[in-house]
Formats: C-alpha cells, sequence, structure tokens
C-alpha cells in the first residue's frame, strides 16, 4: 500500500502561547486549515496514496489555556462530510486529526475513514498535555480497526510520548499505528516502531517560522524504527512510501539459530513475561514513583 503523509503550516504563528484571537479569526483559520489539508490529500491521493494521515486538529486551534471558546464540531458537521467526500471521491483512506464533540464532550481525535467514505474508528487523545486538559476531556482506550491492508491503531500527538500507548496497540495485533500529531520527534517515534515490531505514519504541522528544535518532520516508519520517507523540515508537503505493514520484521542477532521465528515480532512477544511486570497496570498512587512528586503535596 502507498502511505501518505501530510504536512502542512498550523493554523497559528510559532508562539502560540500569546495568541488570543477572536471567534471570526478563528473559524477563519479553521476553513483555511481544513481547505490546505484537503489540497493536501489531493495532491497525495494523485500520486497514489492509499492512506493519508493529516495533523492534529486540523479543524481547530484554541492557544492553552484560552477557554473563551468551545468547539462543537461534530460527526455530523460539514468538515467530516468534506473529508469523507475526499476518501470517496480519491479512493483513499484518511486518518483525520479533528476535534470533535460526543454528546457535548469535546475530544481531540483522530478519525479513520475508509475508501468510501464510511467512519471505520475513532481515537479519543487519552494522554493531554499541560493545558489542553482545559479544551478537551480524555479518551480511555486504545483500539485497532480493520482495513483491507491490514490492521490500524491510531494515537495522537503526546499519546505516542507514552510507550505503553503503542504496546497495547501492537498486543492488538496492529500492523501500523497512525498519529495526527502537533509535536512529532523521532528519538521516541522511531523507537515505539522499533520496541512494537509496527510500522508508524505521522503527520506532522509545522510552522512558517520552522520547526521547534526540539521537533521533527512528518515521516513514515518501518517496524524496523527505519525512516522510509519524511517531509522538509520547515515546508508544506507530503511524503510517500510505498509498504506492506503485514510483513514481518526480519530476525536480528541470530536469534533464529536458537528460536524457530521468522519474525522478530514474534519472537520479542514469546519472549515476554508478563508476570514479572509487577508495577505497569498499578494506578500511580499506588506506584513508589508517586511519593517522590506528590507524597508531601497538600489537597
Amino acid at each position: 500500500m502507498k502511505i501518505a503523509v501530510i504536512q502542512q503550516y498550523a493554523p497559528v504563528t510559532y508562539n502560540r502561547f500569546n495568541e488570543l484571537p477572536d471567534i471570526d479569526e478563528l473559524l477563519r483559520r479553521k476553513e483555511a486549515s481544513v481547505n490546505r489539508c484537503l489540497e493536501l490529500i489531493e495532491e497525495a491521493a494523485k500520486a497514489g496514496a492509499e492512506l493519508c494521515v493529516t495533523i492534529e486538529t486540523v479543524n481547530a486551534y484554541l492557544a492553552l489555556g484560552d477557554t473563551r471558546f468551545k468547539y462543537t464540531d461534530t460527526l455530523e458537521c460539514d468538515t467530516v462530510r468534506r473529508f469523507s467526500e475526499a476518501a470517496r471521491l480519491y479512493k483513499t483512506h484518511i486518518v483525520a486529526g479533528l476535534a470533535l464533540s460526543f454528546d457535548g464532550v469535546p475530544y481531540n481525535c483522530a478519525v479513520l475513514f475508509d475508501d468510501t467514505g464510511a467512519v471505520v474508528g475513532i481515537h479519543k487523545k487519552v494522554h493531554l498535555p499541560a493545558g489542553e486538559e482545559l479544551h478537551y476531556a480524555h479518551g480511555d482506550k486504545f483500539e485497532v480497526f480493520n482495513t483491507k491492508f491490514g490492521k490500524i491503531g491510531m494515537l495522537v500527538c503526546w499519546d505516542m510520548q507514552f510507550p505503553e500507548a503503542a504496546r497495547e496497540l501492537a498486543l492488538a495485533d496492529a500492523d501500523l499505528i497512525a498519529c495526527p500529531t502537533y509535536g512529532w520527534e523521532n528519538i521516541y517515534g522511531l523507537s515505539r516502531a522499533y520496541e512494537n515490531s509496527v510500522y508508524i505514519a505521522t503527520g506532522m504541522c509545522t510552522y512558517r517560522h520552522g520547526l521547534w528544535a526540539e521537533n521533527d518532520p512528518s515521516c513514515i516508519v518501518d517496524n524496523m524504527g527505519k525512516i522510509l520517507a519524511s517531509c522538509e523540515r520547515d515546508s508544506e508537503g507530503i511524503a510517500i512510501a510505498d509498504v506492506d505493514i503485514k510483513k514481518e520484521p526480519l530476525p536480528q542477532y541470530g536469534s533464529q539459530n536458537y528460536y524457530p521465528s521468522h519474525s522478530m515480532r514474534k519472537t520479542r512477544f514469546s519472549q515476554r513475561r508478563p508476570e514479572a511486570y509487577q508495577l505497569i497496570n498499578k494506578s500511580n498512587e499506588e506506584l513508589p514513583l508517586y511519593k517522590r512528586y506528590f507524597a508531601n503535596q497538600k489537597n
């Protein structure tokens, strides 16, 4: 399958934390952002892309801590309809980063459309960075969705910082993790692909002033943690790679000589020791690390 990752300018300036645009300006930016994203999807589809992954919250941007406005797009809104129509028209799957409300509660989402325009799955961002919880509610699960290419899981931005999130999807048999983001970093993203033996496709925003020093551009990573294609660092565009996401990673370190497997993923999975992982599923309050940071804090 041909995967394309979108990179477009964020609908904000570089110094986003100091912006307080009025509602008319927010709506103007939203419309411009959605329009540009759909243009890039069209470009990718004409280049043969069968899956396109966008940036995070294409349809919304609020400065962190700015609670003057609430975002109310729903699955029935015009924005979702336009992405659905694009998927159907160009016969491509799309993972779109969208801010959406469900029963009046806003979430930061990744939405998977198939090539008929149908919504196949929705991931609600589970891990919200500082300030974002003022705008969105936390999601509470990680799911994998079947497509004709293989099994796709989704994360959004900060989710990828947590090894547990990608591992949940890998253990649920994901072949690919799609990740709309405002904050991609190769330092952890490539690790998530390698340690879980899954492909990762991430759509990253950029700024007219350039990316923040710690960030890296949109890219497609194979299940050995190697970058197959990436965008330029400081400009809009697309990157495309032709991959078989069901292809297993080859064994390493001569492990095939001692363990009858032709897949490094199978080898790692077979050698897991869940009985030894005593802390990973405990609540934060039960963990020794909790005492370091919170034991002496008052409510």
